[in-house]
């Protein structure tokens, strides 16, 4: 081991010993995101909404109503190389589902039954991904989550949605 090397080790030692460093720093961290029925308000979200974390660290949702929700990646809501994700539906309150980012960028998501409430957000894993970034889905994988789409929403809902967010653009 070279000089150099030894008097960073040694410091880290020290500030570690004394307190100044959290001994935790650099190890992988959980965070929670509440999934929030408010039927008073009829609005159904995630909280936080939007939430920045660190490679390795793992993201655990937890439905805090008897109501039934999921979460999942839209086809072209996480970046390339990784892999979409969907949890089992969650019915009960205190339910969770957890996932771990293994690989930088954005994984935009959202619950599928009420997607239409606008249900959804976005977890960023260190630097945030640019547009040729993102995962490019393939027919079969947009024929899927279309199917998806369809067993909840007929196709009103899917008119109205897509006026909806023309207007938001």
């Amino acid at each position: 081991m070279n000089a150099g090397r030894k008097v960073a080790s040694s410091l880290a030692l020290w500030a570690l010993c004394l307190g100044v460093v959290d001994p935790a720093w650099g190890q992988p961290t959980e965070h929670k995101v509440q999934i929030i029925s408010d039927m008073d308000a009829f609005h159904m979200y995630f909280e936080p909404r939007h939430l920045r974390i660190e490679t390795g660290d793992t993201v655990t949702w937890i439905n805090q109503e008897a109501m039934i929700h999921n979460v999942m990646t839209y086809p072209d809501g996480f970046p390339q190389g990784a892999a979409a994700f969907e949890s089992p539906f969650l019915a009960k309150a205190d339910e969770t589902y957890s996932q771990t980012f293994e690989l930088p960028g954005v994984y935009e998501y959202h619950c599928l039954p009420h997607l239409i409430m606008g249900m959804h957000g976005s977890i960023q894993v260190g630097d945030p991904s640019t547009e040729a970034e993102f995962h490019v889905p393939s027919a079969a994988e947009v024929k899927v989550y279309r199917n998806k789409l369809l067993e909840y929403f007929d196709q009103d809902d899917i008119s109205t949605f897509q006026g909806a967010s023309a207007v938001v653009e």
